[in-house]
This record gives C-alpha cells, structure tokens and sequence, in this order.
C-alpha cells in the first residue's frame, strides 16, 4: 500500500480505481480527464474529516471555467504519485510562454523550488491554463528562519524587476506550509497549512523565532533553502 501522500503531490489512478466525485455531476468529465492519462492533485483535508479516503482535487483550464473538481479515492486505487514539478524542467519547457522564460529561470536560480497551479498544469496536460494575466505558484522547502527571511527579499526583488507575481508556500520542518507573502507581513500569527487541516499560529513558533529578523543578511546568489 503506498504512504498516505502529503498536499500537492501528484497521482495517477489505478485503471480500475473506485473514485467518487464530490459532486455526481463532475463524474464524466473526471473520468475523461482520467481517460487521458492526466493526474489529480492531492489537496487539504478538514481536520474533523471522519473520511478516511484521500481527497484529490483537478483543476480545470480557465475555457472550462476554472472549476476545481474534488474527488475521494482509496490508496490502493493510487497507482502512482510523484512530487511537484521542479521549477528547472517547468522553466524550458516548450508548452511555457516565451516571456516567461527568463523569469522562470531567474527564479530557479535564486532557489529550489516545485511547481503547482497554471504552469505545472500547462506542462503536464498540453491544456492552456496559462494567460496574461498569470502568476506563478510555487514551492520552496524552507528549512530556518534566516532561509525564509532570505528568500522573501529575493522574491520580492524578482517581482519588482519583472513586473511578474510570484505566489506560492514555504514548506517548513515536519510537514506544515505558510504562504510566503504571510511571512513577508508583520503578523503575530500567520496561517499554517497542513495535510489534516489549517489554522492560526504564532509567526514565534514557526522556526523557534520571530521570521523578518534577518539582522542584515545579504543575499547570496542562491538561496540557502532545500531541494
């Protein structure tokens, strides 16, 4: 049986996985979507969930409206499951717009980093899902507070240079995540994000002191965080 995935990654059903949708009238258009050899997403459980299957979500692109479609599916129905995209592959890849090349690799540079939202799923059906208007979601593991501290400046340097948005979490020690632009604010408490749930914590707690102290750390040319 395969672990219990954590949030983002990626799985490819079984051919015969007994999967329900959360809503009945999402059925045919996950089970083509399956039918094409496209994965789901695992995505966040409530904390109080009583469901023990793992919930899933696929994403549609924005010429079927943006809807996110959920779905619940057995472990054993997981034939597969993968990380996030790393933002290298994602950054030459051909189905990528070419204005966003250079940015994209940029941002590589500057740290490890997986990719979720519009452009990984650009990448992985061939769908367009990318639009002018785009930003990119990203991932960085984030292993101490003078990392985090670090790559917030870096980010936001890169936003200013290309004009370009950057959303995404840094990905913390034991399991749990924080939206990056959370730990730019000055916040006493920033939302956690967990596989069971989210909720309120204290920005205190999060790497055993305050994040956006970083005492006049410069920047290196890449950033001290985890693949």
């Amino acid at each position: 049986m395969p672990d219990r995935p954590a949030r983002h990654t990626l799985v490819w059903l079984s051919a015969h996985a007994d999967w329900r949708a959360d809503v009945p009238a999402h059925d045919a258009r996950l089970a083509a979507w399956f039918a094409g050899g496209f994965p789901a997403v695992v995505a966040r459980r409530a904390a109080d969930d009583p469901d023990p299957r793992v919930r899933l979500g696929v994403p549609l692109p924005p010429a079927e409206g943006k809807l996110r479609l959920g779905l619940r599916v057995s472990l054993n129905d997981i034939a597969r499951q993968a990380p996030p995209l790393a933002l290298g592959e994602v950054a030459v890849h051909a189905g990528v717009p070419e204005a966003w090349r250079v940015p994209l690799s940029t941002l590589d540079a500057l740290a490890p980093a997986r990719v979720f939202g519009a452009f990984a799923w650009q990448v992985l059906t061939g769908l367009d899902y990318v639009h002018a208007r785009s930003d990119v979601d990203l991932l960085w593991s984030v292993r101490d507070a003078r990392g985090a501290d670090v790559l917030v400046r870096a980010l936001q340097d890169w936003e200013a240079r290309f004009g370009l948005r950057v959303d995404g979490e840094f990905c913390l020690p034991g399991g749990a995540a924080v939206n990056w632009r959370e730990i730019a604010g000055g916040s006493r408490q920033v939302l956690v994000k967990r596989v069971e749930g989210a909720g309120l914590e204290l920005r205190s707690a999060l790497f055993g002191r305050a994040v956006g102290d970083t005492h006049g750390v410069s920047l290196p040319g890449r950033v001290g965080v985890a693949s």
